[in-house]
C-alpha cells in the first residue's frame, strides 16, 4: 500500500469536520496508507513570527529528505484529472508523497521557496476545515481516476 502523508496545522473546529474527514480516510484505505498528522499552530500574535515558528515545526517533522507539496492559494492549479496524472507519475517514480495544509497564517515565504511545489485547491478562499475535506476528497478522487473507478464522473 502506497504511503501518503498529510500534515495539517491546527485541529478542526467546525462541527462535522472530523466525521467527513474519517469518511474520506476510510475511502482512501482502498488506495493508500494515509498518515494524517496534526501539527500545533503557533500562538504568536505577530504573523511573521507565527509563520517562522510553524516553518520550524514543519522542517523538524519532515527531515532533510522529504519534500512537501504545500497546499497554498498561490500554488499550481490542476483539475482533478491533471492532479490524478501527476499523482500517478509521482507514485510510479516511487516518490514519497507529503502534502501540507498550513495554518490560517499560510506559509513562511522561505519555506515556500524550499518546498518548490505548491498546489492550489481553488482560487477561492475556504475555511481551514473545509480545505482539509476538499483535499481529502480530491485525493480520493485522483486515486479513483487512476484505478478507473466510476466515482470521479
Amino acid at each position: 500500500m502506497y504511503p501518503v502523508t498529510f500534515l495539517v496545522f491546527g485541529r478542526p473546529t467546525l462541527p462535522g469536520t472530523e466525521a467527513l474527514e474519517e469518511h474520506y480516510r476510510r475511502l482512501l484505505r482502498r488506495h493508500v496508507r494515509l498518515e494524517l498528522e496534526v501539527l500545533p499552530e503557533s500562538r504568536a500574535r505577530d504573523p511573521g513570527r507565527a509563520l517562522g515558528e510553524e516553518a520550524a515545526r514543519l522542517r523538524g517533522r519532515l527531515g532533510p529528505r522529504l519534500r512537501p507539496v504545500l497546499l497554498d492559494a498561490g500554488g499550481e492549479s490542476l483539475d482533478s484529472v491533471d492532479f490524478a496524472d501527476w499523482l500517478g507519475r509521482r507514485t510510479s517514480e516511487g516518490a514519497r508523497l507529503c502534502f501540507v495544509l498550513g495554518s490560517s497564517h499560510g506559509f513562511d515565504p522561505q519555506l515556500k521557496a524550499e518546498a518548490g511545489r505548491g498546489l492550489s485547491l481553488s482560487p477561492m478562499t475556504y475555511p481551514h476545515d473545509l480545505a482539509r475535506i476538499l483535499f481529502l476528497e480530491q485525493l480520493y478522487r485522483a486515486f479513483s481516476i487512476l484505478k478507473g473507478s466510476p466515482y470521479h464522473k
